[in-house]
């Protein structure tokens, strides 16, 4: 990926006039590990050159930082750079608030064809990038070898049916019949639904997921949503996958203190589950499993970052010289070492500091193995609609009925779609 992410002109400019140091806002919402990560980001860039000044600031969580950012935007305060996750999409693009990044790139001749194909066709949006993908990841099983073994499994579940066979030989109980080892820890979560629908080939919202045209209604409800939800819905209920409820921590831990042998998250989550294990068992990742007989791939997850309108043409200057310092190639490996998050580029792929790396921890090459050998089609290629935060939402709400036996899994994801399909209508009015 060519072009360089220090801007000389505005350097010689500021040397030669005496003018202060452009100072700018970044604002994200990476806690824990990845968030020391993109510290370390904030402060590599702000050592690398002497013209501009970034302040980071957390957000807290994705749905947090919109609601900041929202706010922001009222008082015409936005910041002018800020990470927005991959459902932010549509309503961000379509808010008239940023500067298309594909403008900024074309302005200075930087090349944004290397970025990811995957990633591309995502935020690729009429042709325009409106934001430049930051932290790229997908969904993703791990699962601890040692109770494999234990277990007489030799290989990773790769249906559905066989997760849920792997998962009673793997949940154990004392002498006293309480569950010492549960065979998975899945949360309640929309974005696994999201991606249990896409590796069954099945679509989040009508219209190929909202890629042929705008999309009016959702299809989460349907048979591939069914299985999925059901899926997890009924081994919570079995009692061989630990509920968690929505808290991800705890998933996390679960499997990090071996009480659960198999969950599924976010290549993001690699960073801190390896530190977590501490070498006390050995764990692997690989691909989500489907229902026998389906066949379909996985989107990608994570986020991008987005200048924002309304500041001087030198601070924008600034905003998106920092955009393009955080998605070059040895940036991108370091991120990509200290988080889980794969590489956004092709150029980092190919350094050779990337491949001695996975050499040495195949599980960091997952998520580009599982990303790269999707196939491209409307489903895997993730679905765009201006009320995606709220459609997630509203499948976690179905899955807490279906799990609390409120009611079936079908009830509660067609009450589920009745909400995002009045919620869709009410954001399409206000755009056409």
């Amino acid at each position: 990926m060519k072009g360089k992410p220090v801007v000389v002109g505005l350097g010689i400019l500021a040397m030669s006039v005496g003018l202060a140091q452009v100072k700018i806002n970044f604002w994200h919402s990476m806690g824990g590990v990845n968030g020391e990560a993109t510290e370390a980001i904030v402060k590599g860039f702000n050592a690398a050159q002497k013209e501009c000044q970034v302040t980071s600031t957390y957000v807290g969580s994705y749905d947090d930082g919109l609601t900041k950012l929202q706010a922001a935007l009222r008082a015409k305060n936005p910041p002018h750079v800020q990470q927005i996750y991959d459902l932010g999409l549509q309503g961000i693009a379509e808010s008239g608030q940023v500067i298309p990044i594909s403008d900024l790139a074309k302005r200075d001749k930087y090349d944004l064809s290397g970025i990811l194909f995957p990633l591309a066709r995502y935020y690729n949006l009429d042709g325009k990038y409106y934001g430049a993908p930051f932290n790229a990841s997908t969904a993703e099983l791990y699962y601890n070898v040692d109770a494999f073994k234990a277990a007489g499994l030799t290989r990773a579940p790769r249906t559905f049916e066989e997760f849920v066979e792997y998962a009673r030989k793997l949940t154990k109980k004392d002498a006293s019949g309480n569950v010492v080892q549960y065979g998975a820890s899945i949360r309640v979560y929309g974005w696994f639904i999201e991606q249990l629908i896409y590796n069954q080939g099945g679509y989040v919202v009508n219209n190929e997921n909202g890629r042929t045209k705008r999309a009016t209604a959702v299809e989460y409800n349907g048979p591939a949503g069914v299985r999925a939800v059901k899926w997890i819905v009924d081994m919570t209920r079995e009692g061989i996958n630990v509920n968690v409820g929505r808290d991800g921590a705890a998933q996390r831990q679960a499997f990090t203190s071996g009480k659960a042998a198999m969950f599924i998250e976010s290549t993001a989550a690699l960073g801190a589950v390896t530190r977590e294990v501490g070498g006390r068992f050995q764990f692997r990742t690989t691909s989500l499993p489907r229902p026998a007989g389906t066949k379909g791939g996985t989107a990608i997850g994570g986020a991008a970052l987005y200048v924002f309108r309304g500041h001087p043409d030198n601070e924008t200057t600034c905003a998106w010289n920092f955009v393009k310092y955080a998605i070059s190639p040895e940036v991108q490996f370091e991120w990509h070492k200290a988080t889980g998050y794969y590489p956004v580029t092709r150029a980092t792929l190919e350094l050779p500091q990337t491949k001695a790396y996975w050499k040495a921890n195949p599980n960091a090459k997952t998520p580009i193995d599982i990303i790269l050998s999707s196939p491209p089609n409307k489903s895997s290629q993730g679905a765009v609609a201006g009320v995606m935060p709220q459609i997630r939402q509203h499948i976690e709400e179905a899955m807490e009925l279906a799990i609390a036996g409120k009611a079936t899994v079908e009830e509660a994801l067609n009450a589920a779609a009745a909400k995002s399909n009045e919620a869709l209508a009410r954001y399409n009015a206000t755009v056409r």
